[in-house]
């Protein structure tokens, strides 16, 4: 297999294409090697749409996580285990 890679700073709009590579059955793949900056949430927005005020949040970075989980349906009874006693090795 003759592999052929190269990393553009700046991705030009035209790629030339290796002579050798030309009429042949190919792969072609793109991948970023950063990712682009995310921007910062708003805290304000996030904490209105909980019924919060964001002074009234102990916690600002774990207002960006809040509702990430889904409720959880209510567990089952497990029922009742006997308390097994301690094992005397020595």
């Amino acid at each position: 297999m003759e592999t052929i890679g190269q990393v553009y700073e700046k991705l030009p709009e035209v790629i030339t294409v290796p002579a050798e590579m030309r009429d042949r059955h190919v792969k072609v793949t793109f991948q970023p090697l950063e990712e682009p900056p995310k921007p910062e949430p708003d805290l304000e927005a996030l904490a209105a749409q909980f019924g919060l005020k964001l002074e009234e949040v102990a916690d600002l970075h774990a207002l960006k996580f809040m509702g990430c989980l889904p409720d959880f349906p209510p567990r089952a009874p497990q029922g009742e285990y006997e308390i097994q006693p301690e094992l005397d090795l020595l």
